[in-house]
């Protein structure tokens, strides 16, 4: 175990059965009335795009990476594997899906299984200390990923050896904001101050120059997060109603986090709306 999983798996793992997480997402889609064949992208929604802003902040996201058909793409910190199966429906990608938490990879690789996705590799492992070849990935992926990851610099270092010249690093990610006050916690990404490693802009910038990656597209996107997670947070505490993808779906955030998942999510929103993190969408190429 490295000594990143420890202290990650903690947060994200309740239960020390990695089988648990599964188990109680197939035990409570039999109860609503469902089975495994019923399972497709929009009843998985609320709990394998869990990323602020979901699906959509996905699609965005890829809309500007420039990914071509048939790529190879590893993506970091892939949870139940939501984005990649979307990665491998729009353009028929090969895709190293690595998270740290057994839980969440258990959970996507039965879903995989389920639903036939033989070009998603999902794997538990650091993202810091990958065993993929050299030059072997077109592109990485990494959505609310980096912001649990303490030594970039080794993280970084990695993607760089894996990715082919030119390739990309695609970010969707919680940046710090102007705001150096402690963040409101537990957030999804933390339960205590010492889990949470957030760098501003210029810190990720200067360190992936370093690194010899070029941003070609690099955009704040914090107003229409905080616009979705206030939204959110409103349908979760009952007072608006379910939107479209959650009144398709009986599953909810809660069976992934349990019920502390409600305070994180206005959490979120208050450590938004007071500028103590950003949200950014960047597009970033390997110069080798």
């Amino acid at each position: 175990m490295s000594e990143l999983q420890q202290p990650t798996e903690q947060h994200y793992q309740y239960n020390d059965d990695p089988t648990f997480l599964w188990q109680t997402i197939c035990e409570h889609l039999e109860k609503k009335g469902f089975s495994e064949s019923d399972l497709n992208s929009d009843l998985l929604a609320p709990i394998d795009q869990l990323h602020i802003g979901g699906r959509s902040a996905s699609t965005d996201l890829l809309a500007v990476s420039g990914l071509a058909p048939e790529s190879y793409i590893l993506e970091i910190g892939s949870g139940l594997g939501g984005t990649a199966r979307l990665l491998s429906d729009r353009l028929d990608a090969h895709i190293t899906a690595v998270d740290i938490t057994p839980a969440f990879t258990f959970a996507c690789q039965q879903i995989n299984r389920i639903q036939g996705y033989s070009t998603i590799n999902s794997v538990c492992a650091d993202a810091s200390e990958l065993e993929l070849t050299d030059n072997s990935q077109d592109a990485v992926w990494s959505q609310h990923t980096i912001m649990n990851i303490p030594d970039k610099d080794k993280l970084f270092s990695t993607l760089a050896r894996v990715l082919k010249k030119g390739g990309k690093l695609l970010l969707h990610e919680v940046i710090a904001g102007a705001n150096t006050e402690p963040l409101a916690l537990p957030v999804p990404w933390a339960s205590q101050a010492e889990q949470s490693h957030l760098p501003s802009l210029n810190q990720l910038v200067e360190l992936l120059a370093q690194h010899h990656f070029k941003p070609l597209h690099c955009q704040l996107i914090t107003d229409k997060a905080l616009d979705w997670r206030t939204k959110h947070s409103q349908r979760e505490q009952g007072q608006q109603p379910k939107g479209n993808i959650q009144s398709k779906s009986p599953l909810t955030p809660v069976l992934v986090f349990g019920e502390r998942f409600i305070t994180m999510g206005k959490n979120v929103q208050q450590n938004l709306a007071d500028n103590k993190v950003q949200i950014l969408e960047a597009v970033f190429e390997y110069q080798g």
